[in-house]
Order: structure tokens, then C-alpha cells, then sequence
């Protein structure tokens, strides 16, 4: 359903937001659908942000002093725009509120991938290419481009180089300090920031919510599965020189408080990503590239490009839809 559960690791006081189904907000009229201690006109806020024209910080848009902006706006856009929120490109969240909470629960029900992003995402899509034919070369490292009359003529890769015919395109899907690299004359994004993973081999009992947003401790979801408990902290970079096994444990400390898991700390994994998404602030925001370039047969994907989102999953397959049109396009252009 599309409910969010929260704690307070401050006051260890318990809530739940559920979105009403329609497009109607009538989870805003019911006390115990809303944020506690707000009212009805709260919420005026919400309309506000969603059609907000001008790309300024979300600071400067609303008042984040308020009871709903703490305890639903703030865990919500950390998780989506990946940078303290006040600091966070206005637009960026407007965006998120207009495809998600703007237009019902049915939006806002959480998909969960409970073996992980690969078995549920990578693997499929995997297989779907190869049945198609599609030769998929892991291990295969893109050391660089070379240009010539408008488009790429040629692609070198560690195993060797490919000479492009006529017909012949690319879709570079690589972050965007490594397009701007490779691509001349590129603007892309130049200030990015970090996320924490970890992820803890422990029996769950049954019963316990799937997914729990936290405030005011270490970490900020966290997300319980079958035989496992996994963490999310964005805008993580505060905490990458934290030594790892100290890391586990401060963090293993704030899911026992929300769960009531044993304090015994189980096998764990920490993952950290120093450049995970650009930095969502206005200024950086204005920096991402459409999908297509000053060159003729060079199309661009990836989180970062001008999807209109968050560096986010969303935004990364929206921008490869686009880039998949845009090459049909071309072909068929070219038949």
C-alpha cells in the first residue's frame, strides 16, 4: 500500500503517512493518514512546490521549520534529490511531487526489490537482449571516441577498436565525469554526492514493516527482508572515513532501536559510493545535457542527462527510452 511508516529516534514516537488512491487528497482530511500535528491548510505547501516555475533551492521555496516538512517532505526529497533538501533544486522536487504524491497512492506505492536490484532489474534486462541477439560484452573497458565529419567514426575499447559505418550509432550510458571525458566540448554535472549501503545477514521475524523511515539517527530507511536488513543513507559523504566495522556498528545500533532486532551485530556488508548522483542544486541541475549531442550518430543516457528527475532509477530509464527513440528515429530517417 502506499503508507510510510516513521520513527523518531529522538523521541521514539511512531507515525504512518497513507495516500489516499485518487488524484483527490482525501488523506490530508484524515487524522490518522496525515502527519501528526498538522493540520488541513499544512498542506497548501504541497501545491506550492508543484507548480513552482522558477528553479530556485527548496529552501527558498517553502518553510522548512514546519511539522510537515521534517516529518514527510525531508526524508522523502533526501531520498529522491540525494542532497540535504534545503539545499536541493526546487524544481527538481516539484518534479517528484507531481508524479508521485501529486497524483495519487497508486504512485506512491514503494517496489521493493527483495533479492536485490540485480535479480530483479539487471539480470531480466540482461536476458531479454541476449534473446534478441544483442552480444553483451562484460570486462570490455571504453577507453575513448574519435570523431570525424560530424559523428563518431570509431570506438576503442580494451579489446580492440570498431570502425562505425553510416549507419552506425552510439548511445554512451556512462557517468558524466567520464562523458565529459570522452566527449569534446560536453557540459555535464561537476559536483556530485555520496551514498551509503548496508546491508546485515540476520532471521527478520514475520510482522515487521518492510520499510521504515528514520529521523534523527544514523540512518535514514530501512528496508527489512527475508533473512536480511538493508540501510540507506544518502548524502553520505559525512560519514566515508568513518572506520567500517565502527560504521556497522553505529548503524546496527540505530536499527535494533527501530526494530527490536537482537543488539548482537550479524555479518555485514558496507557500501559506499563517493560520486553516486550529481549534486541536485539549481546550479548543477541547469548543467544536464540532453539526450542528443553536436554529434550526428552520439546519443546520451544515464541519470544524470536532462530528465526532467532526480538522478534517480526512474530518470535513468526514462533516459533510455528517450535515447532509444531518438536512434529509431534516426534509422528510420535514414531507410
Amino acid at each position: 500500500e502506499a503508507e510510510f511508516r516513521f520513527v523518531d529516534l529522538a523521541t521514539n514516537e511512531r507515525w504512518s503517512v497513507t495516500f489516499s488512491d485518487g488524484r483527490f487528497p482525501w488523506w490530508i482530511f484524515d487524522k490518522s493518514s496525515r502527519v501528526p500535528d498538522t493540520r488541513v491548510v499544512d498542506y497548501l505547501p504541497f501545491a506550492r512546490l508543484a507548480f513552482t516555475s522558477q528553479d530556485r533551492t527548496l529552501g527558498e521555496t517553502i518553510d522548512c521549520s514546519s511539522p510537515i516538512y521534517q516529518r514527510l517532505l525531508e526524508p522523502i526529497m533526501l531520498a529522491a534529490l540525494n542532497i540535504a533538501p534545503r539545499d536541493g533544486s526546487a524544481k527538481l522536487a516539484s518534479a517528484v511531487i507531481r508524479e508521485t504524491i501529486a497524483r495519487g497512492g497508486q504512485t506512491c506505492r514503494p517496489l521493493l526489490a527483495r533479492d536485490g536490484i540485480g535479480n530483479a532489474l539487471v539480470e531480466p534486462a540482461v536476458a531479454c537482449l541476449r534473446d534478441r541477439g544483442v552480444v553483451i560484452q562484460f570486462q570490455d573497458e571504453l577507453l575513448g571516441l574519435k570523431f570525424a565529419g560530424g559523428q563518431v567514426s570509431q570506438v576503442e575499447l580494451s579489446s580492440g577498436s570498431v570502425t562505425l559505418g553510416s549507419d552506425d550509432g552510439v548511445i554512451l550510458a556512462v557517468p558524466p565525469y567520464i562523458a565529459s571525458r570522452l566527449v569534446p566540448d560536453l557540459r555535464t554535472p561537476t559536483e556530485f554526492r555520496g551514498i551509503l549501503n548496508a546491508h546485515f545477514n540476520v532471521k527478520t521475524p514475520d510482522g515487521l514493516p518492510r520499510m521504515l523511515g528514520v529521523l534523527n539517527g544514523t540512518v535514514e530507511w530501512v528496508f527489512v527482508m527475508p533473512g536480511h536488513v538493508s540501510v540507506t543513507i544518502s548524502d553520505a559523504g559525512r560519514f566515508f572515513e568513518v572506520p567500517r566495522e565502527e560504521m556497522a556498528q553505529r548503524i546496527w545500533g540505530d536499527v535494533t532501536q527501530v526494530t527490536g532486532l537482537p543488539g548482537e551485530l550479524p555479518p555485514w556488508q558496507i557500501v559506499r559510493e563517493r560520486r553516486a548522483t550529481f549534486a541536485a542544486t539549481p546550479e548543477q541541475n541547469a548543467l544536464r545535457p540532453p539526450a542528443q549531442t553536436a554529434w550526428s550518430n552520439l546519443l546520451l543516457a544515464g541519470d544524470w542527462t536532462a530528465t526532467g528527475l532526480p538522478a534517480t532509477l526512474e530518470s535513468a530509464i526514462r533516459s533510455g527510452f528517450k535515447a532509444a527513440d531518438l536512434a529509431i528515429s534516426r534509422e528510420r530517417m535514414a531507410a
